[in-house]
């Protein structure tokens, strides 16, 4: 038998890792930075009780932002480092160690808002008009609006500090579910004995020969199944860490607390759910289509992921996946072209699965380093989409700190999703317009399908979940495994329709989810999703300067009115309904595609 191994960390080629030696050269010379955070901060805690004046404000906000660009490069470095290598003592302790810096630092800078909020009333609204303070007024426009949920300054301190306390269910999490998890080995179609990983997974699941997916399937579920106990405890205290953060400060909910922070009206949560739902016979037509395509009578969750068309699976280089996604984003201008084309000339992009990586894909950087790429590249089509996608952030992040100050050049993930799936639909228009093959033309139109699935249908429901188990917690029912299995099933089986009969262990799903732990945030998947598939039509048709321009403003202004701004209003449901036509349009098409 051959085995495939997969490599360890220092077997990878430099080309295909990140630059992160552009931060820091050396550990050494990281942790001299870390080593003058504290001077930072000192200058900056000394200021307590005198901020009594708009220039003495303005003064402490230039400060914090050269001690938030410091605390950026010294964080930056360690979890990127951390991530190539999860296993890795060194950048274990790292990791720790500027997480830990950062609890220190909000504590001691918890006193700010109370203080500010503490003033007079009408005092803040009369300096935002003092030239000094200019460049800050958003920040002080936001300030008031958290006003009714910011506590007192000894209230303030005691949640800084209990920072790490409340976040370590997710590194618990992300510790169990990257470094030690081991999976039970798969056997190819050939029968040859494969390691088995998440970066493997998707692509055993995409094997036309079912007894691999099946598999893979029940080495994923076996291993995670054994640690179901412990998952469920996890997820359930980061629960609980959610709706204690809400009731102290005075939210409705946990979901009310996450969505203010953008100042996002539940009313778009709802109204998501609310469409999807009436929106579940298109997709169980897909279903049907898929079941009639893979010639099953009725499909299990474990063939979900494997192409509907066999015939066009491709083995697609890096090479070739730089040279389409180049050519693709030539709707949105020479300006973006050229630095998309600097992220892989420059080493944004750490490209393939070692041993220890972070399971997944991501864009990250900080104000001063580039926008980083973590992916476990392995030449399927879908990989492309997803660098493709990576991608979308990282150029959304390099236009923002080009064109905004630090403070403002982070932008909310409600935004960020839309710069995302929009790189991805001008793939999908470029591919179906320069590869004429029918059988790549029905792949493709299965991959939008697919997007559909897994970027609105599948978010929606972990959206629901996630308001759904928050709930169940904040009514005092428990969160055991049991509980939290049948209520998943329920819902998975309410999502997927009459033509999918899951195996049991479909249940188990929710204890390897990441974004569970992150707070209400998957729902904005789908929601940009949808924004995406109105404003990729305006690029196609040479109007740009809306959307680019939206990238530019990074966090400048609320999220809702940012992308208004662009051209799409998300509190206008009509965008929803829009989306799913487009689906149903798409599974027509696909239809006809596979029966000719």
């Amino acid at each position: 038998m051959s085995t495939t191994k997969i490599p360890a960390r220092s077997e990878v080629q430099l080309a295909d890792t990140w630059s992160v030696e552009v931060l820091y050269d050396s550990i050494s010379a990281w942790e001299a930075d870390f080593d003058t955070i504290d001077a930072k901060l000192a200058p900056l805690a000394d200021s307590k009780g005198s901020l009594s004046s708009p220039e003495a404000l303005a003064a402490f906000y230039t400060q914090e932002d050269e001690l938030d660009r410091l605390l950026g490069r010294v964080y930056c470095y360690a979890h990127l480092r951390h991530d190539e290598d999860t296993a890795d003592p060194t950048n274990q302790s790292n990791d720790g160690k500027i997480r830990a810096k950062y609890a220190q630092v909000m504590a001691g800078l918890a006193w700010t808002e109370p203080e500010l909020l503490g003033l007079p009333d009408g005092t803040l609204e009369a300096w935002m008009k003092e030239d000094c303070l200019a460049p800050f007024r958003y920040q002080i426009e936001k300030l008031l609006r958290h006003k009714a949920h910011t506590l007192s300054e000894a209230e303030e301190t005691l949640m800084s500090k209990a920072s790490p306390i409340l976040q370590a269910p997710s590194s618990i999490f992300s510790m169990l579910n990257n470094a030690d998890i081991r999976f039970n080995p798969v056997k190819d179609e050939n029968g040859d004995e494969q390691e088995m990983s998440h970066g493997r997974y998707v692509k055993f699941l995409e094997s036309s020969d079912r007894t691999v997916r099946k598999a893979a399937f029940d080495s994923m579920y076996d291993t995670f199944g054994a640690h179901r106990n412990t998952l469920a405890t996890t997820l359930g205290t980061k629960v609980k860490a959610h709706n204690f953060n809400a009731d102290v400060r005075g939210f409705q909910s946990a979901r009310h607390a996450a969505l203010h922070q953008n100042f996002i009206p539940e009313t778009i949560y709802d109204a998501l759910i609310e469409a999807t739902h009436d929106a579940l016979p298109i997709y169980y037509d897909y279903m049907k289509l898929r079941a009639s395509a893979l010639g099953l009578e009725k499909l299990d969750m474990y063939d979900m992921y494997v192409p509907m068309v066999a015939d066009a699976q491709m083995e697609i280089s890096f090479d070739q996946a730089r040279e389409w996604i180049l050519e693709s984003c030539k709707p949105l201008g020479d300006e973006y072209c050229a630095a998309l084309k600097g992220a892989f000339d420059d080493r944004w992009i750490d490209r393939y699965e070692n041993h220890g990586k972070r399971s997944g894909a991501y864009s990250s950087g900080c104000y001063e380093s580039y926008p980083y790429i973590l992916m476990n590249y392995s030449g399927k089509l879908d990989d492309v989409f997803t660098l493709t996608h990576e991608l979308g952030h990282s150029m959304h992040s390099y236009l923002a700190n080009q064109n905004q100050s630090s403070r403002f050049a982070n932008y909310t993930i409600f935004v960020a999703e839309i710069a995302s799936t929009l790189n991805e639909a001008l793939l999908l228009d470029y591919l179906l317009k320069t590869q004429p093959d029918p059988s790549l033309q029905a792949y493709l139109l299965n991959h939008l399908c697919d997007s559909f699935k897994g970027t609105v249908y599948r978010q929606t429901m972990f959206a629901e979940f996630e308001h759904m188990i928050h709930d169940m917690d904040a009514k005092q029912q428990p969160l055991t495994s049991d509980h939290l299995g049948q209520e998943y099933g329920k819902l998975n089986q309410l999502f997927y329709g009459p033509t999918v009969v899951p195996d049991e262990q479909i249940q188990l799903e929710w204890s390897r989810i990441p974004h569970f732990y992150y707070n209400f945030y998957v729902y904005q998947y789908a929601t940009s999703f949808c924004a995406s598939q109105v404003l990729v039509k305006d690029v196609l048709a040479g109007k740009v300067d809306d959307y680019l321009n939206m990238l530019r403003s990074g966090g400048s202004g609320d999220s809702l009115g940012l992308v208004q701004q662009a051209g799409v209003d998300l509190s206008d449901a009509s965008n929803f309904r829009s989306a799913f036509e487009t689906f149903q349009a798409t599974v027509a098409k696909l239809g006809q595609a596979i029966t000719t």
